[in-house]
């Protein structure tokens, strides 16, 4: 199985569907996007790498939360024109908050045409897309924890009486 088809089972395996919240998961991709930005300006490669490959992540999981096919999704991004990565970057910006301004207001489309360019602008970053795609997946694949008021909260953040 590709990474792709990886992230997108786990997300199902931990039922998104009836745990994640649209809303929670689209503040989820502002903070790995903020963590993005910290790497980036740090001149931090792994943090950047890790980090692309979260945002990554986060996009698959909001897809099939609008019930979008995100193979699609990931196709179609191969098209986004290329820019430089500073362009990428405001872009990719501008991309995740109207899709965090558009869920539950606009049409389906234009929060699917956001996360299509989020993608493309991820792989204008200058750094091998796949490569911190499958890093992310490494990092979370084993992961357990329980959706609570709607984010995924890692088992060894669980409050004690809610452990797994």
């Amino acid at each position: 199985m590709n990474t792709l088809e990886n992230v997108k089972k786990w997300f199902i395996d931990r039922d998104l569907e009836n745990g994640g919240r649209l809303d929670k998961q689209s503040l989820k991709l502002s903070e790995e996007f903020g963590e993005l930005c910290a790497g980036y300006l740090k001149k931090n490669e792994k943090v950047t790498k890790d980090s692309i490959g979260d945002c990554a992540v986060v996009i698959v999981g909001l897809a099939l939360h609008i019930k979008e096919d995100v193979n699609q999704i990931f196709e179609e991004s191969d098209s986004i024109r290329k820019k430089d990565v500073m362009e990428s970057f405001i872009s990719l910006n501008a991309n995740i908050s109207e899709f965090q301004l558009s869920q539950g207001f606009a049409s389906k489309e234009l929060c699917r045409h956001n996360l299509v360019r989020c993608i493309g602008y991820l792989k204008n970053l200058g750094y091998d897309f796949d490569e911190c795609f499958e890093l992310a997946y490494q990092e979370i694949k084993d992961r357990k924890g329980r959706w609570i008021d709607g984010s995924f909260v890692k088992e060894e953040d669980l409050p004690d009486d809610s452990k797994i």
